[in-house]
């Protein structure tokens, strides 16, 4: 809380200043312009203009300045985070809460986003931690990550609850050649095939559509990898448990934080815990049967009676031995102290053998001096820079002595300035394009466009980069969603504009305000909650969900156009005996249908870039959807999936930038498309 209130103070301060400055500027250049115009002292404007924003920058800088000298001089206080695995999210939650006790000047923000992101994270130097719940990999040792083991705890199997077999689901067991025949052979297509006994059940598998440490110890238990794993693939542990509540013949996997109830320590509400067959002997014997609550299963992962993997550590990673004093201090507290937590809360406590390791790579790297720079003040001092730069040219404009050539002075700047904003719009255009052609580059020396972009399978461990799926999903959801959207919206701002009473635009409209602004993943939940219950994560469920989205927006927009057709063609059509119907088909949509064109690509263009929303309920299936009911993969989901991993694998950093270069030249290459079918409309129309 103090280290907010310095820096609100400190903001304050800075507004402050600049704000006396400008009023200084203003009452100099009211109260001197008359005595410089008639004395002929405009150099002298001029340069008390340039002092004035020079000397307020100075004071500034130079207050920052004292501000850091005297934040070093401080105790032990600033800001730690964290991100990564949501296997160690709860455990990491209450560590922060009490360190932060500890020391009030300490803040410690944590964030879950799968064990990949924490990785990619860290190594970019954007977090101190990265929560890790698989072991590190050579490569991202080799970028400078050292992990420190701060906990145990495993992966289980959930099934629904309510499963009518779910007695003899725990009397048989599941061993590692069954969970291979369910993620990743597929051979177990109904319950019967699992239990023998002929049930014609259909089983629904889901696994994890985000690169996770729980989906690859999962997969390790039988040989396998993550991307060799199929099914229904679902963000977060959280929605894997979701996913399995609400399917009555789901079967899933899930770290046990997110398995069993942290406060009864029994097994989640709508679900139920299959036990691994230790021996194999297609039964369960009381000796294997440890999965009732959290406690059983903590001391079978101590006697070391649950098989690793799935049962395996979790890890505190930092690039390099942590350098940053309050780092450092949230890290010996987690080795230390915060070991006390962690049974509590389902997880088990390191041994002394990992202690020991820890402490040995904190002693080889040194205990780190230094405290965590605060960059306010150097991103209001640039923030000045700027306005000191423009008030210098903007004063420079009064050593010109002619008023006549000032103004041209004054214009020449207004027409460089808006050329300059104009060339800095296009450059990012092509810094866009270039920076991901240039990231994506190396992915081009083992494999050619044409094998990119045709190829269907996406196995990057293996160099296996296929598009094709990627890229017809995405272009599949956005046709059909708009599709949906583009008459419904249509009728719909035709009655607004041409029919409807006016009470009742009175309360449309501002519903349509409220709906564009609603932030996509509160339609991704409304998908999750009321569509998947009835179609699945499937091309229709998402194709409803995005029409959804962008239904608001091409309503206010046909309906901005509808407006601006002139009345008078109305009152002319209507007086010659057309009915409000032959009016409103003959006259105003054919008057405004290059605006609609317009309005359906500036659609499309949202559409296909669309991320959160989708990726929840597409089912993240990397396969080509043979129907409205078949799950799906879009390249922003791609990219919002498997963006985390790129630090450990090779190429795939290439990879995930190639698809979002293709994303950006599919936008290009359908607005220009857009743009040459809308002059040829304009042209016929003017004709």
């Amino acid at each position: 809380m103090l280290h907010h209130r310095k820096i609100f103070f400190l903001l304050q301060f800075y507004l402050f200043n600049l704000k006396v400055h400008i009023i200084c500027v203003h009452l100099s250049a009211k109260y001197y312009t008359d005595f410089m115009y008639y004395h002929k002292g405009r150099p002298l404007m001029g340069f008390l203009t340039g002092m004035i924003a020079l000397l307020s920058f100075l004071a500034c800088t130079q207050n920052d300045k004292d501000n850091s000298v005297s934040e070093q001089e401080e105790s032990l206080h600033g800001s730690i985070s964290v991100s990564g695995a949501f296997a160690l999210y709860p455990l990491a939650v209450q560590w922060g809460n009490e360190f932060e006790e500890m020391h009030p000047d300490v803040r410690v923000d944590i964030s879950a986003g799968g064990a990949g992101k924490g990785m990619t994270d860290v190594i970019n130097g954007m977090v101190d931690f990265a929560m890790m719940s698989r072991d590190v990999y050579e490569e991202e040792k080799g970028k400078g990550a050292v992990d420190f083991i701060v906990g145990r705890d495993a992966v289980v199997a959930d099934v629904n609850a309510a499963n009518p077999l779910i007695d003899q689901i725990r009397a048989h067991g599941l061993t590692a050649d069954d969970a291979r025949k369910f993620w990743i052979t597929g051979e177990y297509k109904t319950w019967g095939d699992f239990l023998g006994n002929g049930d014609t059940h259909p089983v629904h598998v889901y696994t994890r559509s985000d690169a996770c440490g729980a989906a690859q110890t999962w997969a390790a238990w039988f040989n396998a990898t993550q991307e060799d794993m199929v099914g229904t693939a679902v963000y977060g542990d959280p929605g894997i448990a979701k996913a399995v509540q609400d399917d009555i013949w789901g079967i899933g996997f899930n770290n046990m934080a997110y398995a069993y109830d942290a406060t009864a320590g029994t097994p989640l509400a709508g679900l139920a815990i299959p036990p691994i067959d230790l021996n194999e002997d297609g039964q369960i014997t009381p000796d294997e049967d440890f999965y009732a609550d959290k406690d059983q299963m903590i001391e079978a992962i101590k006697k070391n009676l649950y098989p690793a993997p799935p049962c395996r550590n979790l890890y505190l990673v930092s690039k390099g031995v942590p350098s940053d004093t309050a780092a450092l201090a949230f890290l010996l507290y987690v080795l230390g102290d915060g070991q006390q937590l962690n049974e509590p809360a389902g997880y088990v406590s390191i041994s002394e053998e990992a202690v020991n390791r820890s402490f040995e790579l904190i002693g080889v790297g040194g205990k780190g001096s230094g405290l965590k720079t605060n960059t306010t003040g150097r991103i209001v001092n640039i923030a000045l820079g700027i306005l000191v730069f423009f008030a210098l040219v903007i004063g420079s404009s009064y050593c010109i002595p002619s008023r006549t050539n000032r103004r041209v002075f004054r214009q020449k700047l207004s027409e460089v300035s808006m050329f300059v904003l104009v060339v800095i719009s296009l450059l990012f255009l092509f810094a866009m394009i270039g920076g991901l052609f240039a990231k994506s580059f190396p992915i081009f020396e083992n494999n050619s466009l044409w094998d990119l972009l045709s190829g269907s399978e996406w196995k990057p461990s293996q160099g296996k980069f296929g598009f094709k799926p990627f890229i017809i999903g995405s272009v599949a959801v956005t046709v059909l969603a708009l599709l949906i959207a583009t008459p419904v919206a249509l009728l719909t701002a035709v009655y607004l504009t041409e029919y409807a009473p006016r009470i009742v635009c009175k309360i449309v409209y501002p519903a349509l305000d409220i709906l564009a602004s609603i932030p996509s993943v509160i339609y991704g939940v409304w998908g999750v909650l009321f569509l998947i219950p009835i179609w699945g994560y499937s091309l229709i469920t998402a194709a409803i969900v995005l029409c959804v989205m962008v239904l608001p927006i091409m309503v206010s927009l046909f309906v901005e156009l509808f407006r601006v057709v002139p009345e008078d063609l109305r009152t002319a059509s209507l007086s010659l005996g057309a009915t409000p119907w032959q009016t409103t088909r003959k006259v105003v949509l054919r008057k405004a249908r290059v605006g609609l064109f317009a309005t359906v690509v500036l659609a499309t263009s949202k559409a296909i870039g669309e991320t959160i929303a989708v990726m929840m309920v597409c089912g993240s299936i990397p396969a080509i959807p043979s129907s409205l009911t078949s799950g799906f993969y879009t390249l922003p989901a791609l990219i919002g999936n498997n963006y985390g991993e790129m630090a450990s694998i090779p190429l795939y950093e290439s990879a995930i930038m190639f698809a979002a270069l293709i994303l950006l030249v599919l936008v290009i290459l359908f607005n220009v498309l857009s743009r040459v079918i809308l002059y040829r409309v304009e042209k016929v129309a003017m004709s």
